[in-house]
């Protein structure tokens, strides 16, 4: 595992946070062990990647698809990548509407496509839900 990486403490503390603001009908993990969980499935798979933007793209498509929690995967998914970005002085994507709507759906996206379009703000929008 790399430095810049959030640990999966960090990950479960940003999920705490987004339970607390948006006051979420399921809280809590799914699985019984979330940090091993976290370390196993996104942050091993991250740490593969020598560049920022795949290992965010990474961080985004498997904290979603890992499903550690029982709600606010995808918000959690987003806030730990949209840090990581910011922490290795990488501007997010601005426009928020956009983001909400590749991250409801990046499962239909692969990681090099994801690390694309953090770095040149360009993505399929034919494949993104309307508006």
């Amino acid at each position: 595992m790399t430095h810049d990486l959030p640990t999966p403490a960090e990950i479960i503390a940003a999920h705490d946070r987004i339970e607390e603001i948006y006051d979420l009908k399921y809280s809590g993990t799914m699985t019984a062990a979330p940090k091993r969980t976290l370390r196993r499935e996104v942050l091993e798979p991250a740490a593969e990647h020598d560049d920022p933007y795949h290992r965010a793209a990474t961080l985004l498509w498997k904290i979603e698809s890992a499903h550690v929690f029982e709600d606010a995967n995808k918000r959690t998914a987003w806030a730990v990548t949209e840090n990581y970005l910011r922490e290795n002085d990488i501007e997010p994507p601005s426009d928020n509407e956009q983001v909400a709507r590749v991250v409801r759906r990046a499962g239909k996206f692969d990681v090099d496509e994801l690390a694309a379009w953090f770095e040149t703000g360009d993505i399929d929008e034919s494949r993104l839900p309307e508006h």
